[in-house]
């Protein structure tokens, strides 16, 4: 019999985790869930929208689980806010790792994960709860993630690599072995980060820009 479980959030990402959950994790959901203020229409996906206030009585958590569906604003204090509020209502936190990731067995994981195609965490790393793993990234070797993290697709952290809670990496960034990204730090896409930062910095890399009075057929 599959696990039943409530999804937070009604957007494209959550409607994607459903997709998921129902056919690559042994999980059926039962219906997603919002803040009452912010509830405008009775279904989403096909399923029935509950308000969080509600949530306990339609779904009591010794039944269900809960999946947070928020992404990365506010850099994830959001998703954060919302997964302490579910705890404290008894809800577990379900975890998502993809069938095509590839996880050595001596990772040591929390809850409430998401874990997408292709990625790859390898020997002796740890991964703390709520983060987001987007597809496609290297962990490399004892690789240490605290809470609450986002990784964009693509992204490769070297050996030894801390990233601490709450930290953002955009999409094709390389983050080399050893160094330590503080809380809240943010990495803009495609960056090369070789020294460890500070709480709530901002790194983006040099910005691509057109070439005037030059057409593609000029150069190739």
């Amino acid at each position: 019999m599959s696990k039943q479980c409530v999804i937070f959030g009604t957007t494209n990402f959550t409607a994607m985790m459903r997709y998921h959950l129902e056919n690559s994790g042994d999980m059926h959901v039962a219906s997603f869930c919002l803040d009452k203020a912010y509830i405008s229409e009775s279904t989403f996906d096909g399923l029935p929208i509950v308000p969080w206030e509600e949530v306990t009585e339609k779904y009591p958590p010794s039944e269900y689980s809960m999946l947070i569906g928020l992404g990365y604003r506010k850099m994830n204090d959001p998703r954060k806010v919302k997964s302490e509020e579910a705890k404290k209502l008894g809800y577990e936190l379900t975890s998502f790792i993809h069938p095509s990731a590839t996880i050595s067995d001596n990772v040591s994981m929390g809850e409430g994960n998401i874990i997408l195609e292709n990625t790859v965490i390898s020997y002796k790393s740890s991964i703390g709860n709520g983060n987001i793993i987007w597809s496609g990234c290297v962990l490399s070797h004892e690789i240490k993630l605290g809470d609450y993290n986002y990784i964009a697709p693509g992204v490769t952290l070297g050996g030894g690599a801390v990233l601490t809670d709450n930290c953002f990496i955009g999409m094709n960034s390389v983050v080399r072995g050893g160094t330590v990204l503080e809380d809240h730090t943010l990495i803009g896409a495609m960056s090369f980060v070789n020294f460890s930062t500070k709480g709530y910095d901002i790194y983006v890399p040099p910005r691509t820009y057109k070439l005037e009075n030059k057409i593609s057929t000029d150069l190739l």
